[in-house]
């Protein structure tokens, strides 16, 4: 799968050959969370969105992956307590059978996975990103100019 342009210039891709400087590029907001999402699964976008807002990285075209990883990290949470309530082994048909919700709680660990790459959620994911600060502070100078006594000076010049 191709790595966004953004994505790779935030990694300190340098070669023009490896960058799509023709890539569209999507609105700079943030997405907006959806209303019918669970509680447990908005405490995870407010997260996200908090967390990440400042590296333009998720942006309003990302809106559904991140409401899948979200709903995930939620369906993922619930399943792990109700396993750990009831254990690996359960009783079936006068038998002890594996926990259904082993494979449940596995595959949404995996969906979790698999998002948060996409999303540049997971330590892999931004072991690589090198995230500019969205203004250099130099010189103040640039902003409110030079001291008053240093107007007058100037100004004689």
């Amino acid at each position: 799968m191709p790595t966004p342009t953004k994505v790779k210039i935030l990694r300190g891709e340098t070669r023009p050959s490896r960058v799509n400087y023709r890539e569209p590029l999507p609105s700079s907001d943030l997405p907006r969370m959806p209303a019918d999402m669970d509680a447990e699964a908005k405490v995870v976008w407010r997260r996200v969105t908090s967390s990440m807002g400042r590296t333009r990285v998720i942006r309003v075209p990302d809106s559904d992956i991140l409401r899948c990883y979200c709903e995930a990290v939620s369906r993922y949470a619930r399943a792990a307590r109700l396993y750990a309530r009831s254990g690996p082994l359960v009783r079936h048909a006068g038998g002890l059978v594996k926990n259904p919700l082993h494979q449940v709680v596995r595959d949404d660990g995996e969906q979790i996975r698999l998002f948060a790459r996409e999303l540049g959620l997971s330590p892999s994911a931004r072991v690589g990103l090198h995230v500019e600060p969205e203004r250099e502070f130099g010189s103040i100078e640039d902003d409110i100019g030079l001291p008053p006594r240093l107007r007058a000076i100037s100004s004689r010049e």
